[in-house]
């Protein structure tokens, strides 16, 4: 290398040239096509593994492995590599036609939907797949456009930063987003007749999205939707989570009732904007969490404030300290402003959050300090629930 310390594709070659894959010993990493992308920002290296049907165990010290290689070649200030977890067993997947999805169509009357609350929403019957989940949190919104899928993932992903094992719910049946905010695609894997979430980031998902096709419109009833949501939680093998964070939709519908309902959730958090109007959407959706005597945890402000790439300065588009004062009204505790960032947009927009991409970033600081405050109250819930 020069003294100038260029980072190249070639350099980068060079130094994983002699690293074998450990689940295939034989064979040479840059012999295959599990690099997907191999993205250079001056003095910055992020590398995009494409990782298929291969057991987590093996794949994530693999990865870690990478990272360490590129981490020691001299100039690079940070070295990134991560995994976008694909499986796609022919075998596994012919299991499907276990599964219906979509739901079978009921009719319309008022006793089907009774009997099927009282047949799926049986709120004293366990569900067996949550068992080995120790915290189940909401993350609702009033009102749609306030940036709650984005606040979301960037929260599971900064949570798993920490150590944790986080999953989400994309329980938005009519407008999943959560699949191409992580960049996953392909066909999910169903083994022994479950659901098994798909894995980005370090973040283990499952979405109507993935089960439908991507350009195909929801066009399902209040019973049709049930069916849906019971799926999404008893038919999915979620395996041993610290955190499962659900991604509910904007409102106060039926989804809401049937989650609410349906699984003991430990709390939820409210994503809003600093509006008035989107401040009195978000009433709603507090009194429907405290109606169903589930704990508010916090209100999180997104789009708070545009922060000037050049100056640093604040500049609060759509108002200041609405949230807070809210919050601070409903005697509810306010965890922190989320800025206005192209990062942020973009990240959702490619698939590759912020959190992932950039974790020392100003847009990921934002959501570290939310999970400052909102990790050990996740501790106290895990403790109080051994």
């Amino acid at each position: 290398m020069n003294n100038s310390f260029s980072i190249n594709q070639e350099t980068i070659k060079e130094a994983l040239a002699n690293l074998m894959i450990p689940w295939s010993p034989k064979t040479r990493l840059l012999d295959t096509d599990l690099i997907e992308t191999i993205h250079i920002d001056q003095n910055k290296i992020h590398i995009m593994l494409k990782i298929q049907n291969i057991d987590p165990t093996q794949a994530e010290p693999f990865r870690a492995k990478i990272e360490q290689c590129l981490s020691h070649l001299q100039g690079v200030e940070q070295a990134r590599v991560f995994m976008n977890a694909l499986s796609l067993d022919k075998k596994d997947l012919t299991l499907s036609k276990h599964l219906v999805f979509p739901p079978k169509k009921s009719n319309n009357s008022e006793s089907t939907v009774l009997s099927l609350k009282k047949k799926y929403l049986d709120t004293n019957k366990p569900i067996e797949t949550l068992n080995t989940v120790k915290c189940i949190i909401a993350i609702a919104s009033g009102k749609g456009g306030v940036g709650k899928s984005s606040t979301t993932i960037n929260l599971a992903i900064t949570l798993a930063q920490k150590g944790l094992k986080v999953g989400i719910m994309d329980a938005d049946i009519y407008g999943p987003s959560v699949p191409h905010m992580l960049g996953l695609k392909g066909k999910i894997e169903v083994r022994n007749h479950k659901l098994i979430p798909m894995i980005a980031w370090g973040i283990s998902a499952i979405s109507i999205g993935m089960l439908v096709p991507k350009d195909q419109a929801v066009v399902w009833r209040g019973p049709m939707v049930m069916r849906a949501i019971k799926q999404l939680l008893s038919d999915v093998e979620w395996g041993k989570l610290d955190i499962l964070l659900v991604d509910m939709p904007p409102g106060t519908g039926d989804v809401q009732i049937t989650l609410s309902q349906s699984i003991k959730l430990d709390g939820a958090l409210i994503v809003s904007t600093p509006q008035d109007i989107a401040l009195l959407d978000t009433k709603k959706g507090i009194y429907l969490f405290q109606k169903t005597q589930i704990p508010v945890l916090g209100i999180i402000e997104n789009m708070s404030y545009f922060l000037c790439p050049h100056c640093q300065e604040k500049t609060y588009i759509f108002g200041k300290d609405g949230a807070k004062n809210e919050a601070s009204k409903l005697h509810i505790p306010f965890l922190g402003e989320i800025p206005i960032l192209p990062a942020i947009r973009s990240g959702a927009d490619e698939g590759i959050p912020v959190t992932a991409f950039n974790p020392e970033g100003p847009e990921s600081q934002a959501y570290q300090s939310i999970v400052s405050l909102l990790y050990p109250v996740i501790k106290k819930i895990k403790i109080k629930k051994q």
